[in-house]
C-alpha cells in the first residue's frame, strides 16, 4: 500500500473531506487531492503533518519495514566486510605492480619460478633479505 492509499484510508477513516484535512495540516486542498491521486510525493513537513495529526509514525506512512531494511542492511555489512578482507596488502598491490611492468616472457618466468616454489614445501619460508 502507497503513501497515496494511506493518506486517502486515513482521513476516510477520520471522516474528513480532503478541504477539512487541508486546513487542519494548514496546506491545500489541491495538495491533498494530488498526494492521493499519486501525482506528487509527499515532502518532510507534509509527512511530518500526517505522522502527527493521524497519530502514526513516517514508516508506517511510507510502508517501510525497518526489520526488512536491518537484514538487507546486514547481508550488506557481511558483503562488505568479505570484501574487505580480500582486498590485496601493499605487499601485493607492490607485487601486482612490478609484474605488470614486466615483458611477457619474464611474466611467465617468474609465474612458473613462483610455482616451482610453491609445489616444492611449502613449510619452508623464505628468509628474508
Amino acid at each position: 500500500m502507497s503513501f497515496a492509499d494511506r493518506a486517502f484510508f486515513l482521513r476516510k477513516d477520520a471522516g474528513l473531506s480532503q478541504k477539512q484535512l487541508a486546513d487542519k495540516l494548514r496546506i491545500s486542498a489541491s495538495s491533498i487531492c494530488q498526494l492521493e491521486l499519486k501525482k506528487r510525493e509527499p515532502s518532510c513537513a507534509i509527512l511530518s503533518a500526517y505522522s502527527n495529526y493521524f497519530n502514526v509514525s513516517i514508516e508506517f506512512l511510507l510502508e517501510i519495514n525497518t526489520e526488512r531494511i536491518i537484514n538487507e542492511f546486514s547481508e550488506l555489512l557481511k558483503d562488505y566486510n568479505e570484501l574487505k578482507n580480500n582486498l590485496p596488502t601493499e605487499k601485493e598491490k607492490a607485487l601486482l605492480k612490478a609484474f605488470s611492468s614486466l615483458l611477457p616472457e619474464t611474466q611467465d618466468f617468474v609465474l612458473r619460478t613462483v610455482q616451482s616454489l610453491s609445489d616444492t614445501d611449502s613449510t619452508k619460508s623464505l628468509k628474508k633479505f
